[in-house]
């Protein structure tokens, strides 16, 4: 069965050799390569192309939790509370070893946030609708309760919490496990391959895409067109009339487990603005966020943590009972997808009461997906294929047996530093995971990067012995693939 190095090296051959596919589908995220497990799925040729590494974009800096968004079921979206929560269901039932549930304690604090009771009721509403498991009803928590199930922190004088369940997984690994499906089922993928444009023929319906690997253009044709790259959908067609992308970044810092030790989810509301933030264990630390902000910038580079989110985060340390800022390791800013109506004159709506809602709009050869849910990525795949389907310009489907790739065998291994990874690990992604560049093993086959942060350092000679064997960069090459990661961490990920 082929790995991501192989279907990678396979792919850049068959380019080079001109062959040909029925589907095409343009973004690596976890959309993109949902899309691509189902048409590989359904027995039709395809291919998956990204401009930059797998898992590099907003898929990699999500929050990290499979949810139904008791939110979005408090501002009345009752239909994608449900959806979304059936499918958080699903999905830890396909990859136990990705998608684990995790217990969260919504506190309360008087005058701040809705009340204990009314909580309660929309947290059973939320139980009932997702089918969950019994042992994951809600229930209530006091004051004594809540302090005993967290005994490392001096948690604020409260009114005590509702204890729920929800999911959390590791983003870029449910991306990865999902392409490895993709390829196990015959898709084709190359990363870092840029799509210039769309190609037109005579009667200027879509059939194909330019695109740029390296120092090689390339013309590919294609019956359809899948375009699944996110926040970045507009640039290369544009939305429906009427329509705007509304890129919203989301921000989180990143502790070590010894300053901030959890083990659940605490749902905090900020005292600036009563909007939920989460301060929850992840990969062997401790994560606080989300921010939710218009991203103003360009959409094009890599979004980063601003000294006002910085500033907003650190505000709910006090109800954690920390009277001090403890050493942040890193930090990590995503954009998300948010399509909105044109606004009128005058008109303001606060980003978190945007809806996230996926769209599907398309034109012959082409099917355009954005927006969405993490949780509710497999839904948005069927959907997308069946209206790929629709237009009629597909081969008959020759489905397959759904392949589901389950965890890998333990290999017995220490752990890197105060890392989860083992070593055996890291020598996999090197070379298993089509590794381009170091930052793709660092920050998303592994997350070495972000949950040691400047610790890495006492690490570089290590790294690089274990994995020179299978990335063959001579001594020059990993000194410069250092830099350029240290460059880019410090930039992106460092506060």
């Amino acid at each position: 069965m082929r790995n991501l190095t192989d279907a990678v090296c396979q792919t850049r051959a068959q380019l080079e050799a001109g062959a040909d596919w029925d589907i095409i589908v343009i973004g690596a995220g976890i959309t993109g390569a949902g899309i691509a497990r189902v048409a590989a799925q359904r027995g039709y040729r395809t291919l998956l192309l990204d401009r930059g590494d797998l898992a590099g974009g907003t898929s990699n800096f999500s929050s990290k939790m499979v949810h139904g968004g008791l939110r979005y079921l408090g501002q009345g979206h009752f239909r994608l509370t449900r959806q979304a929560a059936r499918a958080r269901e699903r999905l830890r039932q396909r990859w136990p070893d990705i998608i684990t549930p995790l217990p969260y304690y919504l506190m309360h604090h008087r005058g701040r946030g809705p009340g204990p009771l009314a909580m309660r009721l929309v947290l059973w509403i939320y139980y009932r609708i997702s089918g969950a498991k019994p042992f994951h009803r809600p229930h209530w928590l006091t004051p004594e309760q809540l302090a005993a199930r967290l005994p490392g922190l001096n948690l604020a004088d409260n009114l005590g919490a509702n204890h729920y369940f929800d999911a959390v997984c590791d983003d870029s690994h449910l991306v990865l496990r999902t392409l490895e499906e993709a390829v196990a089922q015959g898709a084709d993928l190359s990363h870092y391959t840029e799509v210039t444009a769309l190609r037109r023929n005579e009667q200027g319906q879509i059939n194909g895409v330019d695109i740029a690997c390296g120092e090689r253009r390339c013309q590919l044709t294609a019956p359809m067109v899948i375009n699944a790259t996110g926040v970045w959908a507009d640039g290369l067609t544009p939305l429906p009339e009427g329509l705007m992308m509304r890129p919203l970044r989301g921000s989180h810092l990143v502790f070590d487990q010894r300053d901030l030790p959890l083990t659940a989810s605490l749902t905090l509301f900020h005292p600036r603005d009563k909007r939920v933030v989460f301060c929850y264990p992840w990969a062997g630390t401790s994560v606080l966020g989300t921010t939710d902000l218009d991203h103003l910038a360009d959409k094009n580079a890599p979004a980063r943590c601003s000294a006002e989110e910085r500033e907003y985060l650190l505000e709910l340390l006090p109800l954690l009972g920390l009277n001090h800022t403890p050493p942040i390791l890193s930090s990590w800013s995503g954009l998300r997808p948010i399509v909105t109506p044109q606004p009128k004159a005058g008109e303001k709506q606060a980003p978190s009461d945007a809806s996230r809602e996926h769209l599907i709009w398309d034109e012959p050869g082409l099917v355009n997906v954005t927006g969405g849910k993490l949780t509710t990525f497999v839904e948005m795949a069927e959907e997308v294929m069946a209206s790929a389907e629709s237009q009629g310009r597909l081969p008959e489907p020759q489905p397959q047996p759904d392949i589901i790739l389950t965890q890998r065998p333990h290999l017995d291994g220490s752990a890197i530093g105060n890392s989860l990874t083992p070593r055996h690990e890291l020598v996999h992604w090197a070379r298993h995971g089509a590794i381009h560049q170091l930052s793709d093993l660092l920050l998303r086959r592994t997350r070495l990067g972000w949950v040691l942060g400047e610790g890495l350092r006492a690490y570089q000679d290590e790294i690089q012995q274990l994995c020179q064997p299978t990335l063959p960069w001579d001594d020059s090459r990993w000194q410069q693939e250092w830099q350029h990661y240290w460059h880019h961490f410090q930039q992106y990920h460092q506060e």
